[in-house]
């Protein structure tokens, strides 16, 4: 089913009192209309628009709280992200327009924001869905300079950035990512969940600039992962929320930042660059235009995110903007991007996938059960040895019990009476006994191609995992000899992808 992308944007609080607040008009908490100030800094003349107009599903002014934050943008995802659903929020804004606040929030519990909230009410909700057992899985990473680290290795505490392993991301053939020296940590209350985000948060690049005192150097993705069964059933889904907090965009000329911190805004500036012109293209695309190829591998955090963006996720953006005339530029292309990512949507589906073994063990049950009948019914002795009523009244049941039966309801019947919906199959005729036979051969028949064609499936798929793990042990072969003779070269290759450019960041 379509999804289409939600926008929020919230305005940060103004730290003074002074004319220089940015001037604006909230209508109904939906749309935004910015008042520009005339003034020669700005370059406007007497003809130029005197305010500008932007739409968002939902507007939180200087006022809201991270609970209404929360309980309006938030509690809808995490719900379809327990139904089976992948999901995707992320905070997209200029440096300290209030990102990390959100979705980290503060230092008092009060203060909490999206990532910590989202834990909590995740394992309040799977302890009041008792029809469903659960596993949850985190992990935790983080994208400086263009290169992905591990925030939740216990090693990276100790040890300066210079030795840490970097996440190596492999494309399989069926175009699925797969990540290397990322950490996955099992997650069995909210307090294991909390305490993983507390050393992420901890281990991540945070520096004080002249426009952000904290500000983050890199673009953090927190993953839950989920694991569903139906205790009632054999299906089960697996589903990703992934909670983005991105770092802030910066205007050189402005910030006056140097050396390192040069360095940083540069890497930062353009990876979202990228990030809109993957914005801009997937637009292009809704819209007709002739648009083939969309560039998410031109960095490593669109190609993070390529199913957030245009894939099976529902995906929300929530943008923070500053509320002061300083900052009107960054200001405006914030909500311009906005409504670009507003006008997108995503072909969503639930991630379900049938327990194989519990189908095998049922199907078997069933299977003895009915031989054993067969082989009593053949014998002529009763199906049942203490059910000697029953069988007086079987003799006693008429040929046919007046109009013609439907084969299709009681196929239904005894699928449900197969599943357990049903307690006892209710037979008022012998004709409806043969049919109710013919039902179970029929159904069992069934179900068995089925996990024979699921079997040859999986076994297809793992033949090509086994040629392809082939291929990738030959090519690290190759490299180790390549390190041992150039020890001061690092080679990164990619089956048919371009090569990312990456580069370390010196020792602080």
């Amino acid at each position: 089913m379509k999804s289409q992308f939600e926008v929020y944007l919230r305005l940060k609080p103004s730290n003074n009192q002074s004319q220089n607040a940015m001037q604006y008009q909230l209508y109904h908490n939906k749309r935004l209309q910015v008042l520009l100030p005339r003034h020669v800094k700005f370059g406007l003349v007497n003809n130029s628009r005197d305010n500008l107009e932007f739409n968002f599903t939902h507007v939180f002014d200087q006022k809201s709280t991270q609970e209404q934050v929360f309980s309006t943008v938030t509690i809808p995802v995490i719900n379809s992200f327990l139904d089976g659903y992948n999901a995707t929020i992320f905070a997209y804004g200029q440096t300290g327009s209030g990102k990390t606040y959100t979705m980290s929030g503060a230092e008092t519990w009060q203060l909490r924001g999206v990532i910590p909230r989202a834990l909590s009410y995740i394992f309040d909700e799977i302890d009041k869905r008792t029809k469903f057992q659960y596993k949850i899985y985190i992990s935790f990473m983080e994208i400086y300079n263009e290169n992905a680290y591990d925030l939740l290795e216990k090693r990276h505490l100790e040890t300066p950035l210079e030795q840490w392993n970097k996440i190596a991301l492999y494309e399989d053939d069926q175009n699925n990512i797969h990540l290397k020296n990322l950490s996955i940590h099992q997650c069995n209350n909210e307090q294991e969940g909390i305490d993983l985000l507390m050393m992420g948060n901890f281990i991540r690049q945070v520096s004080s600039t002249p426009m952000n005192q904290s500000s983050s150097r890199s673009h953090c993705i927190f993953t839950v992962t989920l694991e569903g069964c139906d205790t009632t059933s054999e299906t089960c889904f697996v589903s990703k929320l992934h909670l983005v907090d991105l770092a802030g965009s910066e205007r050189i000329s402005k910030s006056q930042v140097e050396g390192n911190l040069l360095n940083e805004a540069k890497y930062i500036n353009l990876s979202l660059t990228y990030l809109e012109q993957v914005i801009i293209a997937l637009n292009e695309r809704m819209k007709g235009a002739n648009r083939q190829h969309i560039p998410y591998r031109n960095s490593l955090m669109t190609t993070l995110l390529k199913d957030s963006l245009g894939g099976n996720c529902k995906t929300v953006m929530i943008s923070t903007i500053s509320s002061e005339n300083d900052n009107i530029e960054e200001t405006l292309s914030t909500l311009r991007f906005s409504q670009r990512v507003g006008q997108l949507e995503n072909e969503i589906r639930r991630n379900e996938k049938v327990d194989l073994e519990a189908v095998v063990k049922r199907l078997e049950q069933e299977k003895l059960v009915l031989i054993r009948e067969l082989e009593q019914f053949q014998r002529g002795g009763n199906v049942n040895s203490n059910n000697k009523k029953l069988q007086t009244q079987q003799q006693m049941l008429p040929l046919s019990n007046g109009p013609p039966l439907n084969p299709k309801e009681i196929s239904e019947k005894v699928e449900l009476y197969l599943n357990e919906r049903i307690s006892q199959l209710d037979i008022k005729s012998v004709e409806e006994a043969q049919l109710c036979f013919e039902a179970m051969k029929d159904l069992y028949n069934t179900r068995m191609k089925e996990y024979v064609h699921e079997l040859t499936f999986i076994s297809e798929k793992l033949q090509k995992y086994d040629e392809l793990l082939t291929r990738k042990k030959e090519q690290s072969s190759f490299l180790e000899q390549k390190e041992n003779s150039s020890p001061e070269v690092e080679v990164y290759r990619r089956n048919e992808s371009p090569q990312i450019n990456l580069k370390k960041k010196p020792n602080q």
